[in-house]
């Protein structure tokens, strides 16, 4: 090694060295000071006894000297010096000192906030405000998004995905499943989960649960153990025992807790399963905001030859690296199985990619809906920092008589920071502790803000360790927002000026003040939320007139019906349903019937797809067939739902299973596929089955209303008949009076079936949900904004009015009339409020694009909205400005002066 290297090495040596004596330093002071206030009172009571043992020896010392015993003792005191001194220097030496200081500070603190309880309530309110909402909205961010996978060392868990030509994710089927576990060797586990919704028969009730169908080392790969009785196991890969694992909520819930639960049998839609076990409290599943209630094993949910069907992709795949193996690894791995599967599977594995997403890329992934959501309340807390810095600014103005004192008597400016600090300190603290109380209120609230389901939904909300860290990080960042600037312009008091005079004469009053420019930022960000609130309130009228494809306004019923938990095949369900449209249709006040496997916009199912091949077009990557989702509609179905037929005809009762199958395509599907041609007569081959095209309807919503338009396909439900389905019914009266008749009219063909009833005012509700609920938090936000902002611009020109209360009285005495004086007012108002608005406008325009993925039909930089805003903040300036402007008028000259 070259000298030059040997001198950095050197150098890095040292600083390193320094670094750990540092280090170990600190670590030996610590350990001093808590041994030292360990034994507190042991070590007043030694102090004491060392200084008295002192005093004897020197008295001793004066007495052999010659001196007498008094004088001995009076001269041993003089040598000896004051003995509080020593004390004090020998707490300093031990770090109690600090201690000391830090309880007289608190006690003093606690005694300005009690001799000021108007100023502690409003200061302490506003920032639990601002603490509580942060903290609330941070808990769902955590719960949704941040939070690490339920399992043993989440860190090495991995989602494995595969991915089309398109780019989009796509899960994967359970053969590619039981490959990819076979052959990866960077993989110490896979499991594979697929979420389903069953019904629970509970004596005469029946309830719908949520449940995981799961590969058998579901748990094993997790690392989970039963509460009670045990998991899946080796056994349940051949086992044709159907065995459950319920969760712990439905075991409380719907089993009383019973601890002999473990072996009984429970009737899940018509099928008797065993109970194995019950999942611990804290754990609900993988899928967040529908926790699962019961799991059921793979290979004894399904035949050998459905699990075999690589066609079928609805498993979720998570992996677990083995140790010391990095997920770059792992990725390249799965590329060479990935390619494999494709040469061996062209028809269903051609042109996929087999992706992996490490836990690190998930949570990089979900940092930005994160932050952009607690920027919105972040922005509320800054405007309450705001705040409250305003009221202590005008606090300090009127305590500057009394800081002038102290810094008169000897306190140094430092010291002087540090109490102002600890008042701030404590105003923190004690918001905070309010904040926390909001913050579990709100968590509270979930329940009533969740869509309408018929299964339990909902977040873990809780306010557990990362909750509460967050909390406590900005309550300290509150605090010394509102807190800091402060304190420092307090310290900076000049003696002479505050000491001969009161506490409203000494300085200037200035045109531009600390708290004109709180004022300024707290209108700046009102602007910005009433903006964003503006934006999304415009998004959701736009959606709510967006045509879905299908008449929202119709009074229609929807009666969900599954068949086959009764045991009915596919040809008694279509009997069934057959018949079910029949006697609804007799009842007084119906219109018209249909039915169809699934209702647009419904819950589930609108994921579900066919593989279709195209003769005569070239689909994308040389692939044979493409996935398009479908649903099986009966004659009328169109009609019945509003739906518009394009061209072409509707399906018909001959379109059974002994006539030609047929088909029909939505809009998007015929101008893609066949640009330049009719599509009626036109033919697809639909999972090997040939079928022509005899309509194409209107593009309609599938599953959300935002939703860019895709290809679907309209089966005839006789020809593709399903085990479950939705009676649709249009009726002439309220859909509340009918329903019961209607919901009883089906059931009389088997009482042994669940009848689930919905309305279209019901579907509606779960449509436009999301955006109701992001128009109404970021709404919310808008008002609580703008009211703290009117807040902030009436306690700063308040404050000027009371400074100016002699020039003002001046002003009148020397002929200015009412009208002049509010416009003094009125127009230091505006003025605030035109600057900050603008300010606001240009960050608006700025920081709106990071909306526009909750923006529909609504530009980022929509004008009107924009200029909405600014109307609002200048009429709430007016409004803010009138007090104090009339306050202002009604000054009276010889008053003033005199009190002057």
């Amino acid at each position: 090694m070259s000298e030059a290297g040997n001198r950095e090495q050197g150098t890095g040596n040292r600083g390193g060295m320094r670094v750990r004596l540092w280090f170990a330093s600190m670590g030996a002071r610590v350990r001093s000071w808590l041994r030292a206030m360990a034994r507190r009172n042991r070590l007043e009571a030694e102090m004491e006894a060392e200084l008295a043992f002192h005093l004897e020896q020197l008295t001793a010392d004066l007495i052999r000297a010659g001196h007498a015993p008094a004088e001995a003792a009076r001269r041993a005191r003089i040598e000896l010096g004051a003995v509080a001194v020593h004390k004090e220097a020998m707490r300093a030496s031990l770090g109690l000192r600090l201690w000391d200081d830090l309880r007289a500070d608190v006690r003093y603190a606690l005694r300005t906030m009690a001799k000021d309880p108007g100023f502690t309530a409003v200061a302490a309110l506003t920032l639990a405000l601002g603490i509580g909402v942060n903290t609330a909205v941070f808990s769902v961010a955590e719960a949704a998004l941040l939070r690490s996978w339920p399992a043993w060392e989440p860190e090495r868990l991995v989602q494995i995905v595969s991915k089309t030509p398109q780019g989009a994710g796509d899960s994967i089927s359970y053969p590619d499943f039981r490959d990819l576990c076979g052959q990866s060797r960077s993989l110490e586990g896979a499991l594979a989960y697929a979420r389903h919704a069953k019904i629970l028969l509970l004596g005469s009730e029946t309830r719908f649960v949520l449940d995981d169908v799961v590969s058998p080392n579901y748990f094993t790969v997790l690392g989970i153990q039963p509460e009670v009785g045990r998991t899946f196991g080796p056994e349940n890969r051949t086992s044709g025992e159907r065995t459950v694992v319920i969760g712990d909520s439905l075991w409380r819930s719907a089993f009383n807790a019973d601890p002999s639960m473990v072996g009984k049998q429970i009737w899940l839609t018509g099928q008797s399963y065993t109970v194995i076990g019950v999942a611990p409290p804290h754990f609900r599943g993988l899928t967040r905001g529908a926790p699962t209630e019961l799991w059921v094993s793979a290979p004894s949910e399904y035949p050998t030859q459905a699990l075999a069907d690589r066609n079928d992709r609805e498993f979720e795949v998570l992996g677990r690296l083995r140790p010391g193996t990095t997920a770059a690894q792992a990725q390249i791995e799965l590329d060479t199985i990935g390619h494999r599967l494709a040469e061996m599977y062209p028809a269903n594995d051609k042109a996929r990619d087999i992706v992996l997403v490490s836990e690190q890329e998930r949570l990089r992934q979900a940092l930005a809906p994160s932050l952009l959501l607690m920027a919105a309340v972040g922005i509320v807390l800054l405007i309450c920092c705001a705040n409250i810095a305003g009221l202590v600014l005008a606090r300090s103005e009127r305590r500057r008589g009394e800081i002038a004192v102290r810094l008169a008597l000897g306190a140094g400016r430092f010291r002087l920071v540090r109490q102002l600090l600890t008042e701030s300190a404590l105003l923190a603290a004690t918001g905070a502790a309010l904040g926390l109380l909001l913050a579990y209120w709100l968590v509270g609230l979930q329940s009533a803000l969740l869509p309408p389901a018929e299964v339990a939904l909902g977040l873990d909300l809780r306010l557990d360790a990362p909750v509460l860290g967050y909390a406590a990080a900005i309550t300290a960042l509150a605090m010394l927002l509102f807190g800091f600037a402060p304190s420092l312009q307090a310290a900076r008091t000049s003696l002479v000026p505050a000491l001969k005079s009161d506490e409203r004469a000494g300085r200037p009053v200035r045109r531009f003040t600390a708290r004109n420019a709180l004022v300024l930022g707290e209108t700046a960000l009102s602007v910005v939320l009433l903006t964003a609130s503006g934006l999304v309130a415009r998004s959701l009228i736009y959606s709510q007139r967006t045509n879905l494809g299908f008449d929202k306004q119709r009074s229609l019923v929807f009666l969900d019906v599954p068949p086959g938990i009764a045991g009915y095949d596919t040809e008694r369900s279509r009997a069934f349903f057959q018949e079910a449209e029949a006697r609804v249709a007799s009842l007084p006040g119906v219109k018209r019937v249909s039915f169809a496997r699934r209702v647009l916009l419904s819950d589930s199912g609108g994921g579900l797809a066919k593989r279709v091949a195209i003769p005569g077009v070239e689909l994308p990557q040389g692939q044979l067939n493409i996935p398009i989702k479908f649903d099986s509609v009966a004659p009328s179905y169109f009609k019945t739902f509003g739906t518009q037929l394009l061209d072409g005809r509707d399906f018909t009762s001959a379109d059974n299973s002994t006539g030609a199958t047929v088909a029909i395509v939505n809009r998007t599907m015929a101008s893609r596929f066949w640009p330049e041609k009719d599509a009626v007569g036109r033919h697809i081959v639909v999972e090997g089955k040939d079928c022509q095209v005899v309509g194409v309807v209107e593009d309609a919503k599938i599953n959300t209303v935002h939703e860019a338009p895709e290809p679907y396909i309209y089966l005839s439900f006789a020809q593709f008949p399903s085990e479950e389905g939705t009676i649709l019914a249009e009726i002439a009266g309220p859909t509340s009076s009918l329903a019961p008749a209607m919901r009883d009219a089906v059931r009389s063909l088997d009482q042994r079936l669940p009848v689930g009833v919905r309305t279209m005012h019901y579907l509606m509700q779960q449509a436009f949900w999301a955006d109701r609920m992001s128009a109404g938090f970021i709404g919310a936000l808008g008002l609580v904004g703008i009211f703290l902002g009117a807040v902030g611009l009436y306690g700063v020109l308040a404050y000027v009015v009371n400074r100016r209360r002699r020039e003002i009285g001046i002003r009148i005495a020397l002929g200015a009339g009412r009208k002049d004086v509010l416009r003094l007012v009125f127009g230091h108002g505006l003025r605030l409020a035109a600057i900050g608005t603008a300010l606001g406008l240009v960050v608006s325009y700025a920081a709106m694009r990071l909306l526009s993925d909750l923006l529909y039909g609504v530009r980022p930089t929509d004008p009107l909205v924009f200029v909405c805003s600014t109307v609002v903040v200048i009429l709430v300036a007016l409004a803010a400005s009138w007090l104090p402007a009339r306050r202002a008028a009604s000054v009276q000259p010889m008053q003033a002066l005199r009190h002057e």
